[in-house]
């Protein structure tokens, strides 16, 4: 019997420039790709109409589809990865399992469990696949881990440079050639298996899940999105980033989440571009998730306690439920926040620039945690990935690493009037403005001439004050 190697797709969705896909056909005769719906993943995402569920299962289909072009087949498994690992290892005697890395720390320890459990006939190899650089690689001077975006950046620019990080390799791409005549499919007979051929409905079905078609997230459009990003865009994406009612981000952030595009995919045709001040912004906001990985590798304890160790159990939240219940409606009576909150509920997505508005609008004018608008986010957002997500909201409540003073509080009228001048922004997403002239939205005149909106639930000038005031007793 030949030898064989589970391949196990996680963050990794795709089969072009995939590290551990090219290593385990570099090591062995066949390979079983393979994904397993982690209950204990699911768990945490009880809506059964979650759309990144049907957009991941549409994601496998898409991939099974084209392994059976290739004479294979992507076996997919519903159950914990501490069960189901063991059993297909036993099952057929499979002497390694490949995948990419994650570097949270619950998925650390599951992979830690994992290898203990399967060693010392089996071992668990695992690649760097969903960033660029390996967190822990890049430190200080002193050995330590940096805490301050910019250096950390210039570090990373140079290690890429001198590592020659983005080298092609032939087996990384040309996986058509590679896969032929190599695929091994498998299932187990205990009810585990679920069957990709009966179309994404029936797979979530399997799961507890329901369909819901989504127009504007489709894994057969991740490439073009980047491409098309890369040529029409990019060169004004330093201009146009931060505008509201402009499409000026590349929108790839659930792709990469995915891992339907490779993140090394995103530098090198970034870094093969014309120098300008776009493409630099562009490969320095890839560089932040980079950094905001790195943090929580270093620091994991950051999930559920601030970065800064001063505002730990110190600051007093406001606890009032009906607070936060405005705030996840969009009722807040601020149109910019109402707006973003509409988009974030509709879409699965929130412009970054909003969400700047609306974290710190939440943990600042409110004073509501920050940890209850991470999980918030975490529910919804189609590019939700853990460091990033936590990273951004704690720079926003001034608790994070490397974040602005506790006295920078976002002024919603402001910012609305800088990245959303004319209101269409708003009006997209809150069609019952249509008619208000786009001078008058961002404005505190907007409440006396439209008594029918939501009353403001804080008057921004004071909450300003309240929360300096709040932040100012705990330290400097």
């Amino acid at each position: 019997m030949a030898q064989v190697a589970i391949v196990w797709l996680r963050r990794n969705l795709r089969l072009q420039d995939n590290k551990p896909f090219a290593a385990a056909l570099r090591h062995f005769d066949k390979v079983l790709p393979i994904f397993i719906f982690d209950t204990t993943i699911l768990k945490q995402f009880p809506n059964p109409y979650d759309r990144r569920l049907s957009f991941l299962a549409h994601t496998l289909c898409l991939l099974h589809d084209t392994l059976k072009m290739l004479q294979g087949a992507l076996s997919v498994f519903h159950g914990t990865p501490l069960e189901i690992i063991p059993k297909l290892v036993n099952h057929l005697k499979v002497e390694a399992i490949y995948a990419d890395e994650d570097y949270e720390p619950a998925n650390i320890e599951r992979d830690r469990a994992i290898q203990k459990v399967l060693a010392p006939h089996c071992k668990l190899h695992l690649y760097c696949d969903h960033l660029l650089i390996k967190p822990g690689i890049i430190l200080t001077q002193s050995n330590q881990p940096y805490k301050v975006y910019t250096p950390y950046m210039k570090a990373f620019r140079a290690y890429v440079v001198h590592q020659g990080v983005l080298a092609q390799n032939r087996l990384l791409i040309e996986y058509k050639y590679a896969l032929e005549g190599r695929l091994f499919t498998s299932s187990l007979p205990d009810g585990n298996s679920i069957d990709l051929n009966l179309g994404v409905e029936a797979v979530l079905k399997q799961i507890g899940y329901i369909y819901k078609k989504d127009g504007l997230w489709d894994p057969k459009n991740a490439c073009n999105r980047l491409d098309g990003f890369l040529i029409n865009q990019i060169d004004h994406y330093k201009a146009n980033r931060d505008l509201l009612d402009l499409n000026g981000t590349s929108r790839c952030g659930p792709y990469l989440r995915f891992g339907l595009i490779s993140i090394r995919s995103c530098y090198r045709k970034a870094f093969a571009l014309a120098s300008n001040v776009g493409v630099t912004t562009w490969i320095n906001e890839l560089i932040w998730r980079e950094f905001y990985a790195n943090i929580l590798y270093h620091f994991p304890n950051i999930i559920y306690e601030a970065f800064q160790e001063k505002y730990r159990n110190t600051i007093p939240w406001n606890s009032k439920q009906e607070d936060y219940d405005r705030f996840v409606c969009g009722q807040t009576g601020y149109p910019i926040v109402d707006a973003a909150i509409q988009q974030l509920l509709c879409e699965g997505w929130m412009h970054n620039r909003a969400r700047m508005i609306v974290a710190s609008f939440f943990s600042k004018n409110l004073l509501l945690d920050w940890s209850k608008g991470e999980s918030f986010f975490a529910q919804h957002l189609m590019d939700y990935e853990l460091a990033s997500n936590v990273g951004g909201w704690q720079w926003s409540s001034a608790c994070g690493v490397d974040a602005p003073p506790y006295f920078r509080v976002f002024n919603p009228y402001l910012q609305g009037k800088k990245f959303d001048p004319d209101g269409q922004y708003v009006k997209k997403y809150l069609p019952s403005l249509q008619k208000v002239p786009g001078h008058i939205i961002h404005t505190v005149d907007f409440h006396t001439l439209h008594i029918d909106y939501p009353k403001p639930m804080v008057d921004y000038r004071l909450s300003r004050i309240r929360a300096i005031e709040t932040l100012k007793k705990i330290g400097p």
